[in-house]
């Protein structure tokens, strides 16, 4: 006979808590008091404790060059700029993922163009990329979503047969491998964020990466302060544009020590959390109606999130919402996260952002780029049927038993009595119409 649902009045199963995101250790608070009373609160220059974590970042990517940030946001747009996208420009990146990605290439005027997912890992399709790119086509964004790796060699090649700059988007991906290589180290740029919910947090703050001079250069140019540029910029055909335009993008230095701190552990506690959720995904993968993350040959995931696949024809078709529902009662806080595809979503439906049409109806695009329902069916599909996640970050110490007790929820609810009873029930859905929430009116 199956245990009582929670939903209906039965003991929860997850009774342990879990694990605190982000962890505030005395080492950190001892860093920030430091650096309150010994350095300035306002960096102005890459000194300091902004240039100790801009090294050390830069050294643990195996990068030439860092730049840190006041957030990934802040990262990816200048990264878009710097790699030369700016009018009628057209930007290939996935519609599975954070908005911010995909407003980023807003911010330049430049158009966005999107190319569906791998079933497996979420992450763009290279398969599908080359059929996208057009004349106007200037750079293309990986998004390591969920802290999976995107299969970067193949879209390193496109990119190099089309002459496209790279932007890998590893905001939630820090310490994740790909073939040997940190991603965010096999692109042009790499960008990352340190918000609290990350793999290593700050508060708030991100970081860019690179290799080449020039782009280094550039990226002072646009986000750092006019006192940087000066001492930072050296070609003199980008430091006649000194204190032109500054977006001042530069992270608090409250923020650099508290990642700088985080840095030290973060191999470590990735370590862990992919030892949990490997047990996880053990226990999990006999249960019916859910499909464990999948994780490719030479791939390292950072589990950001982590993301299960709903398969409800094995639970006689019972609506996502009422198990997640039931899971939450018991306990397990699976939520969506993208819930929409971008490209579906009011904004680009409407094709507005500036006004007058731009960036679509900008004088210097070269086509009319049209986002309709079916341009990417496999992200469509596992928005509108399959997403389930659970954070994954804060999964950093070892947890078992409060693991075995999540793999006890997953199998309470899934008992083929509390399925049918679950069919039966009328329940209160807030989530009901997630998929539907962003369409235009």
């Amino acid at each position: 006979m199956a245990k009582k649902l929670a939903l209906f009045g039965g003991e929860k199963e997850v009774t342990l808590p879990f694990p605190k995101w982000p962890q505030v250790t005395e080492e950190m608070i001892k860093e920030v008091v430091r650096v309150m009373r010994e350095e300035t609160l306002s960096i102005l220059t890459k000194t300091g404790i902004q240039k100790r974590l801009e090294d050390e970042f830069a050294e643990y990517q195996g990068r030439k060059y860092a730049f840190a940030v006041n957030g990934g946001t802040a990262a990816l747009h200048i990264a878009i700029a710097i790699a030369g996208v700016g009018p009628g420009d057209e930007v290939i990146v996935s519609p599975y993922t954070w908005g911010s990605t995909v407003g980023c290439i807003l911010h330049q005027n430049a158009i966005p163009v999107f190319v569906d997912i791998d079933p497996k890992t979420f992450n763009i399709d290279p398969t599908k990329i080359e059929q996208r790119i057009t004349p106007s086509t200037k750079a293309i964004i990986v998004v390591h979503i969920y802290g999976h790796p995107a299969d970067m060699d193949p879209i390193m090649e496109i990119a190099k047969k089309h002459n496209l700059i790279v932007i890998e988007d590893a905001a939630q991906a820090h310490g994740a491998i790909y073939k040997g290589k940190k991603v965010g180290s096999i692109g042009d740029i790499g960008c990352f964020s340190f918000q609290a919910s990350k793999n290593l947090p700050a508060g708030e703050g991100g970081i860019i990466v690179m290799d080449d001079e020039e782009l280094y250069q550039k990226a002072i140019l646009f986000g750092a302060h006019s006192v940087r540029q000066m001492q930072e910029v050296k070609d003199e055909r980008l430091r006649r544009y000194i204190d032109d335009v500054c977006w001042n993008y530069r992270i608090h230095p409250i923020g650099a020590a508290i990642a700088r701190v985080g840095l030290k552990y973060l191999d470590e506690r990735n370590k862990i959390k992919q030892e949990n959720m490997e047990y996880l995904s053990q226990g999990l993968k006999e249960v019916p109606g859910i499909e464990p993350p999948y994780v490719a040959p030479g791939c390292t995931h950072g589990y950001h999130m982590y993301p299960l696949t709903y398969k409800k024809e094995e639970i006689e078709d019972l609506d996502r919402e009422k198990f997640i529902a039931a899971m939450r009662a018991e306990g397990v806080p699976l939520f969506h996260y993208v819930g929409l595809p971008i490209h579906l979503r009011t904004r680009f439906q409407e094709h507005y952002y500036y006004g007058k049409g731009c960036p679509w109806k900008c004088p210097f695009a070269r086509r009319e780029v049209i986002y309709r329902e079916g341009d990417c069916p496999v992200a469509e599909y596992r928005c509108k049927e399959t997403e389930l996640n659970l954070p994954g970050s804060p999964f950093v110490e070892p947890c078992r038993e409060l693991l075995d007790q999540i793999i006890s929820a997953f199998k309470k609810v899934t008992h083929p009595d509390n399925i049918r009873e679950l069919k039966r029930a009328q329940i209160e859905l807030p989530d009901k119409e997630i998929y539907k929430r962003y369409r235009r009116a």
